[in-house]
């Protein structure tokens, strides 16, 4: 039907749209606001192709299936990682605590990250102003022992309980716990207090001012501090040891009748062996090689002012 002047009659309703148009419309305004009003609430959960993926906004708990490694990532807050014997799958994970901005966490092709979200630009302008306080959770993750764990925190501390694979932890200032643990253990630190007891395996440890207590059955040992006093505990084994140090103290406490080679450098610092100093062959710094002829642990230690003591009892 034309008008008079041959062209289309207007249309009746005000704006022109049909009425399949203005339902469509209506379709979309409505799960725009399902999809704001689930955008608010405490978790958010996505599937495609694989991947799920949660957003938590407040403490929640998640089971998730099929994990062959867990990846962690936090700003402020602590981590936990503890393994249970009688799981062979899946994991565990209790977020008690969480901050402003939402904690994301995602399980693609076996591996679980739990970890902040700084894509975007809103996550580079409040790292550029440095508004990482928002960044802060408590969480808890439960997982098979057979696991490898790899853990980056700024301030958040760590602690790793009863793993049988190797772990791998990163912190600017957080402490870091680890207990009952068999593999190869690897802590890098700026600040934070280390400590490892029970482990079985080797251990590397690098930190700036924070102390370092390693102990267990172990078999390579490398410790580097600037200020932090390091503890090694090896009354069971005979450990290959290697420590460097600035100004901090190394102590090494072997079993009884353990045999013992050591090689010792520093500018000050004085040697020490079941409460008998050794002699420098410098007079002006420290340089002790000393062998009891039998195969045994071998410490190789270097400071400037730092002492070396080795006690076997």
């Amino acid at each position: 039907m034309t008008g008079h002047d041959g062209q289309p009659p207007p249309d009746p309703r005000p704006d022109g749209r049909r009425e399949d148009q203005q339902h469509l419309d209506d379709q979309l305004h409505q799960h725009d606001q399902q999809h704001d009003d689930r955008h608010d609430t405490q978790t958010q959960k996505e599937n495609d192709m694989g991947t799920e993926s949660w957003v938590i906004a407040a403490p929640q708990q998640i089971e998730v299936g099929e994990v062959t490694s867990l990846v962690v990532g936090l700003t402020n807050g602590a981590i936990e990682v503890v393994s249970d014997p009688a799981r062979e799958s899946g994991a565990s994970i209790d977020v008690t605590e969480v901050g402003p901005r939402p904690l994301h966490v995602t399980s693609h092709a076996g591996e679980l990250r739990v970890a902040y979200d700084f894509a975007g630009v809103e996550g580079v302008v409040d790292r550029v102003r440095g508004l990482k306080d928002k960044d802060t959770a408590t969480v808890r993750v439960v997982l098979p022992a057979h696991l490898p764990v790899k853990i980056a925190t700024a301030r958040a501390a760590v602690a790793v309980t009863g793993t049988r694979a190797d772990v791998s932890v990163t912190t600017a200032d957080g402490a870091v716990t680890v207990d009952d643990t068999v593999g190869v253990l690897a802590v890098k630190s700026a600040a934070g207090r280390v400590a490892a007891t029970a482990h079985e395996g080797d251990v590397r440890v690098s930190t700036a001012s924070g102390r370092v207590e390693v102990g267990g059955r172990l078999g390579r040992v490398t410790v580097s501090t600037v200020t932090g006093d390091v503890v090694v505990e090896a009354r069971e084994t005979t450990p290959l040891v290697t420590a460097k140090t600035v100004s901090g103290d190394v102590t090494l406490r072997l079993g009884q009748g353990a045999g013992v080679n050591l090689k010792a450098r520093a500018v000050t610092g004085k040697v020490v062996l079941d409460g008998a100093p050794l002699p420098s062959t410098q007079s002006r710094t420290t340089s002790v090689d000393h062998s009891d002829g039998t195969s045994g642990a071998y410490v190789s230690a270097s400071s400037v002012s730092g002492n070396l003591t080795v006690s076997r009892a």
